[in-house]
């Protein structure tokens, strides 16, 4: 399990400085670059779907599958890094978040 970072504040999966989700999916199957990557499991929060999300206790540690294949930490579509940085804190879409862990191969 990789060590998940968040401040993508607006994601309805969003608690107390972690993800909710049991596992999370990063983007970017072309990325040269951190900009060029995005979370896909980023959901907008709003005060009906935020209640009534099914996943509300933060995760320290969860799986993240990735399509990034640029980045030096994806392996078979998943992060096989120790900790990843996913930023965002002011984004109201998923194409506003980034892996800020992305590392070119």
């Amino acid at each position: 399990m990789t060590s998940l970072q968040c401040d993508v504040k607006n994601c309805a999966n969003f608690r107390d400085g972690c993800c909710c989700r049991p596992s999370i999916q990063v983007e970017g199957c072309t990325a040269r670059g951190c900009d060029q990557t995005y979370c896909s499991s980023f959901q907008e929060k709003d005060g009906a779907f935020s209640n009534s999300c099914s996943c509300s206790v933060p995760n320290t540690a969860l799986e993240i599958r990735c399509t990034a294949g640029n980045c030096v930490h994806q392996k078979n579509n998943a992060c096989t890094a120790s900790m990843i940085s996913v930023c965002g804190s002011t984004a109201c879409r998923k194409d506003e978040t980034e892996c800020a862990s992305f590392s070119l191969n």
